[in-house]
């Protein structure tokens, strides 16, 4: 059985603490970050990049939304391979909440961010009989290395019914 198999069919109490997966990259360009602001966050530094030189950030950013929003497509992109194939009725991977969401360092054009995802806690809690929670550490580190972003997130594992 390939690796990728065994990480798509496994249960609960199948997926270990410290499971570490860096799930991608992405550059983010000026006219990106101004169509995100535009629709998503119509701030001047997101989407004025003549009016954002008289910022803070002295520039254009991406917005914080623009990061999770990145993050949440590579994040899928990337679990929808251990996924391909499975029909069991398994439904693992929901979220419940999002904690600490922290931002350090502004994302400019031209920034590439790398993406992981680290399981750090199976808090003792049973939802429905059926689900554990699983704590899961989101980091994106920047072309210098650099901790941009940072949050927790609390997923559902359905667990394995003995």
């Amino acid at each position: 059985m390939s690796n990728i198999s065994v990480l798509r069919s496994r249960w609960f109490e199948d997926i270990p603490i410290g499971e570490f997966h860096v799930f991608g990259s992405h550059t983010f360009s000026e006219q990106e970050i101004i169509d995100f602001g535009t629709l998503y966050a119509p701030q001047v530094h997101h989407i004025d990049p003549e009016a954002a030189l008289d910022t803070r950030y002295r520039g254009i950013i991406a917005s914080n939304w623009h990061l999770c929003a990145i993050w949440m497509r590579l994040l899928v992109n990337y679990m929808e391979n251990y996924a391909l194939g499975v029909e069991d009725g398994r439904r693992n991977g929901a979220g419940v909440c999002i904690k600490n969401f922290e931002v350090f360092i502004p994302v400019k054009s031209g920034h590439t961010l790398t993406f992981s995802h680290e399981i750090v806690e199976k808090p003792d809690k049973v939802v429905r009989k059926k689900w554990g929670i699983i704590r899961s550490r989101n980091e994106a580190f920047n072309h210098r290395n650099e901790l941009v972003m940072r949050f927790f997130i609390d997923i559902l594992a359905e667990r394995c019914p003995k």
